[in-house]
């Protein structure tokens, strides 16, 4: 049972990953983050409660899992949605790679992490190969997510979709990192998110754009 509910969270989080690739509004960059931040939550919240029932011990897993709901469910989204807000704000339509072919990529990528993982030596227990393939195909959509939008706050949803995937891998295939590697990516997941937002403004204001593709009227 335990296992199962895992399992279908992962793979939620997983078709959230494409959900987010086949938006084409900045405030469903914003949603279907904050959904894929609760369904990580969940995940963390029910690895905490087993490792604390089972030892009967306080687990530390618990507070990744209030630092993710109060960062990851509450906070950045309601910046980031101020943000959006405050800048250009329009259907984006100016893709690198449209969407059918994006969800195509995304079909492949996942393919290729079913390989990759299925390959490695090593693993005997099926949930965590499972988890594996789960975890890296978030990372990897996430980074197409990424290199493939225009604008600077889809390139920062993508950055946070690659840290939900570490979160995730870390989650599931390890029982939880150590507090202090799990403080660690928080503070510099908010340093990175920090800088990324100052630079969003920055082009806004120099450009009356967010579209990353004007930083090139900057070349001498």
């Amino acid at each position: 049972m335990y296992n199962n509910v895992l399992n279908l969270l992962a793979i939620l989080i997983l078709i959230s990953s494409f959900t987010l690739v086949a938006n084409k509004r900045q405030n469903a960059y914003i949603t279907t983050f904050r959904m894929q931040s609760v369904l990580l939550a969940l995940i963390s919240l029910i690895v905490s409660v087993k490792s604390m029932v089972e030892s009967k011990k306080f687990d530390e897993v618990f507070f990744i899992f209030l630092l993710i709901v109060v960062f990851k469910v509450f906070l950045i989204p309601m910046v980031m949605r101020r943000t959006s807000n405050r800048v250009e704000y329009k259907v984006e339509k100016d893709f690198f790679i449209n969407i059918p072919i994006s969800m195509l990529i995304c079909c492949g990528l996942v393919v290729l992490c079913w390989y990759v993982v299925f390959n490695i030596e090593g693993i005997t227990n099926p949930a965590t190969e499972n988890y594996l393939i789960y975890s890296l195909s978030v990372v990897m959509i996430g980074l197409f997510f990424m290199i493939s939008r225009k604008k600077a706050l889809g390139q920062i949803i993508g950055f946070l979709v690659i840290e939900n995937g570490l979160f995730l891998s870390a989650m599931l295939t390890t029982g939880g990192m150590p507090m202090i590697v799990e403080l660690g990516l928080f503070f510099d997941l908010l340093t990175a998110f920090l800088i990324m937002g100052i630079f969003v403004f920055k082009i806004n204001n120099t450009f009356n754009s967010i579209d990353i593709n004007k930083l090139k009227q900057l070349k001498g």
